[in-house]
């Protein structure tokens, strides 16, 4: 697992690649942002997922969370063979999203 800190182009490539992945929409000012993060950071640490965490900065890549209709920091979105599968709005603590991003990791192909 890796959390990649995503501009638009590289976002872009991921999707066109069809890479899975969950991208966390965030900001930088979000508290419940930053307390994801650490949540993101533990599960990291815990090396029980092989799953990317693709970050994009709302402020900096507006047209991109405009283009995932986010309203909401921070705002999750389940990206299976570069197609949006479903999405998840708040903070989400460790026991509900290790499970999802476990069952995102196995639909990764290859």
């Amino acid at each position: 697992m890796a959390i990649i800190h995503a501009d638009k182009e590289l976002f872009n490539k991921m999707i066109a690649e069809k890479k899975t992945f969950m991208v966390d929409f965030f900001a930088t000012w979000c508290g419940p942002c930053k307390m994801l993060g650490r949540v993101f950071e533990t599960i990291e640490g815990k090396n029980e997922v092989d799953i990317d965490i693709v970050k994009v900065d709302i402020d900096q890549e507006p047209e991109l969370a405009q283009k995932y209709n986010v309203t909401v920091v921070p705002t999750l979105y389940f990206i299976v063979n570069g197609e949006a599968e479903n999405s998840m709005s708040g903070f989400i603590p460790e026991n509900v999203l290790l499970p999802k991003l476990k069952e995102l990791a196995a639909k990764k192909v290859g």
